[in-house]
């Protein structure tokens, strides 16, 4: 009896999904003419173009679309079990793909990583350093982080809160002779200020237990803590920061905290995974290690 090859309807879910030949390639370790070659066959055998291709962009056609929603579920669910059986009798293996701000990256996942790779020889890991939320499914990684103290957007991907930090207001003892120390939260609106690239306003609660709340226009917006920690220790303005990223200046006197009695808002750190029924053994290994180093939240 003649089986069907079903490698070109897979190699096509993969570059529908992922939105790039390119991507699609890395993810899967082949060749990136093979997985063109394998798409051009499956389109000549169905008779139908699944995808307009540019020199920009990809996009799938009304067949494209119909033929990924029909086994793009299919071709998931065969990977959670091959998934699932493979966290049952082998240790984790392959490429771990991970995007997380520079930061967070920075500080928080270098001793995770490098615990891991020394555990599991058959491992790899790539962490890209991004400055905006990424689809962990459209872009082709395993775990994305976004850092917000705001609420988390809805979305169909699974997200899991990772850690929170907590910050401080600071500022430079040249600013605040300069100022005067601000008079409570509505007193932050005369003050230049500092923020990151998502921040539209900044909470605060009182020692009474009230919420506060000071809007944004600010002198400086930048994804990066530690140009914005440069900003403020030059003077150029008062910004909130991660209390944990500033001890050594405020120890140094080269930073002062404002409105110490006012409790910020904290980071809220998560990590989204794509959709899937069971989580890959490499991506929940790490996800362990990770909440087990940062400690309870």
């Amino acid at each position: 009896m003649k089986t069907k090859d079903w490698n070109d309807w897979y190699l096509f879910a993969t570059v529908a999904q992922l939105g790039s030949f390119t991507r699609a390639a890395e993810r899967l370790d082949v060749p990136k003419s093979s997985v063109s070659v394998a798409v051009a066959r499956l389109e000549k055998r169905l008779g139908q173009r699944l995808l307009e291709r540019s020199t920009r962009r990809l996009r799938l056609t009304e067949a494209g679309t119909q033929l990924l929603r029909e086994i793009g579920p299919l071709f998931e669910q065969l990977e959670d079990v091959a998934d699932g059986m493979t966290a049952q009798g082998d240790e984790p293996r392959g490429l771990l793909r991970i995007a997380a701000p520079y930061e967070f990256g920075m500080q928080q996942l270098g001793d995770v990583v490098c615990d891991l790779l020394a555990r599991y020889p058959q491992l790899e890991v790539e962490v890209d350093v991004i400055a905006r939320q990424v689809d962990p499914l459209a872009e082709g990684y395993d775990v994305t982080f976004a850092i917000t103290a705001e609420a988390l957007p809805d979305s169909g991907r699974i997200a899991k809160r990772v850690f929170t930090v907590e910050r401080g207001l600071f500022a430079s003892p040249a600013l605040v002779r300069r100022l005067g120390l601000p008079a409570g939260v509505s007193g932050l609106s005369d003050w230049p200020l500092i923020a990151a690239m998502t921040e539209s306003s900044w909470g605060f609660q009182t020692p009474g237990g009230e919420r506060r709340i000071v809007n944004l226009n600010p002198r400086l917006r930048t994804p990066n803590a530690g140009l914005r920690l440069q900003a403020v220790i030059a003077g150029l303005g008062a910004s909130m920061i991660a209390n944990s990223f500033c001890e050594a200046e405020v120890r140094a006197g080269r930073l002062l905290r404002l409105l110490p009695e006012h409790t910020p808002d904290p980071l809220k750190i998560y990590g989204f995974m794509p959709a899937r029924r069971l989580t890959p053994a490499k991506t929940r290994v790490f996800m362990d290690a990770l909440e087990a180093w940062l400690g309870p939240r």
